[in-house]
């Protein structure tokens, strides 16, 4: 039977992850990656310039995903939440009309960081890779810091642009992103990148790992909020 081109991607696709995980991305040769996934060469310079394209397609395609993922979440709960009235964003912080649609805010917050744990544990050979890629000084240094494209303040993201459109007010301070990228998006990559060796070291179930790490997250996020308002910058004094 013929294999189809995408199916042929695919587990082109499929061998790099496994064997960038598994021998690292600079020992891996393009040969290796035909033999695994039982293509010849020229199939994979078709669909692919070079091995660093490769792990550039992983790194798009694993930061499209989480775009939309994101963007579900933002559509769904923020800019609702903005024209109902139940949600007002000012620059320091967001300001809920009671103290029961923070509590409606933050649920559908827990869901959102249940559904990225998710991807992050189904992509995690993905990000260990990018994880090892990291902490090299090489081509692939800055891979992981895509993630920050999450982050940035300007129209080229979708996320900001839509939080904007909703609401003029929204700023989103270098201290914020700071606090988004060490405590909210390395927690989720690391926990994703070491996922099978704690499993293995602590003897916890897939459920009782991913359930522990979902309920420190409940703890952080909780603690951002002050009565009616969720705070997005500290108070200097």
């Amino acid at each position: 039977m013929r294999t189809s081109g995408k199916d042929a991607k695919g587990r082109i696709i499929n061998a790099a992850i496994e064997l960038f995980s598994q021998k690292g991305y600079d020992a891996t040769r393009v040969s290796d990656i035909a033999d695994v996934a039982n293509v010849n060469k020229a199939l994979i310079y078709y669909y692919f310039k070079n091995k660093q394209d490769i792990l550039d397609f992983m790194v798009r395609s694993l930061l499209n995903d989480a775009v939309s993922i994101t963007m579900d979440y933002v559509n769904m709960n923020i800019v609702e939440m903005i024209k109902k009235g139940y949600l007002d964003i000012w620059p320091d912080r967001l300001h809920f009309v009671n103290e029961e649609a923070v509590g409606i805010f933050l649920q559908n917050t827990y869901k959102f960081h249940e559904r990225v744990l998710d991807f992050a544990i189904e992509n995690r050979d993905i990000i260990r890779i990018l994880v090892l890629e990291s902490l090299k000084s090489g081509k692939h240094q800055n891979s992981l810091f895509h993630f920050m494209d999450l982050m940035s303040f300007d129209d080229k993201n979708p996320i900001f642009r839509t939080i904007t459109d909703a609401d003029q007010d929204f700023s989103h301070s270098n201290e914020m992103a700071l606090f988004e990228f060490f405590y909210t998006i390395i927690p989720i990559v690391s926990f994703a990148a070491y996922y099978d060796d704690y499993k293995s070291a602590s003897s916890l179930s897939d459920e009782e790992l991913r359930d522990s790490f979902l309920r420190v997250s409940k703890v952080i996020t909780a603690s951002l909020v002050s009565g009616s308002d969720i705070l997005l910058k500290s108070r200097h004094h």
